[in-house]
């Protein structure tokens, strides 16, 4: 890759760090995958998911797929279903950059490259057989 594609590839970078439309879609996602994992760590299905929203599967999928727009609203009425709370904050960008340098807490394990930061107590025990 030349220096040239490099500082392109930068520019364009600080461009949609800036676009409410991509911060708006990497929450989103930031949702849907924190609900992958916590239904993970239940054990549960988008099938058992939608009985507790009293919905279909599809809808799970759109939600998981963030072709749906979410409301503040409906966030928290899944969060509620899977008894599970929303932390939503406005923080300095500098407070999250220094946050994104610091070491990972070590609670925190790989699984499948996605990055878990539930307790113990979130995961279904084990059973030995």
């Amino acid at each position: 890759m030349s220096i040239s594609s490099i500082e392109r590839y930068r520019e364009w970078a600080r461009r949609i760090e800036n676009d409410p439309r991509f911060v708006a879609e990497q929450m989103k996602l930031t949702f849907a995958n924190d609900l992958v994992l916590l239904l993970e760590a239940r054990g549960l299905k988008r099938t058992e998911l939608a009985e507790k929203l009293g919905t279909n599967r599809g809808y799970v999928t759109r939600v998981l797929n963030t072709e749906y727009n979410l409301s503040i609203e409906t966030m928290a009425k899944i969060a509620l279903a899977l008894d599970a709370r929303i932390s939503l904050r406005m923080l300095p960008r500098e407070e999250v950059e220094r946050r994104r340098r610091s070491p990972v807490p070590a609670r925190t394990a790989r699984r499948r490259g996605r990055q878990r930061d539930f307790v113990a107590a979130d995961r279904p025990a084990r059973t030995r057989r």
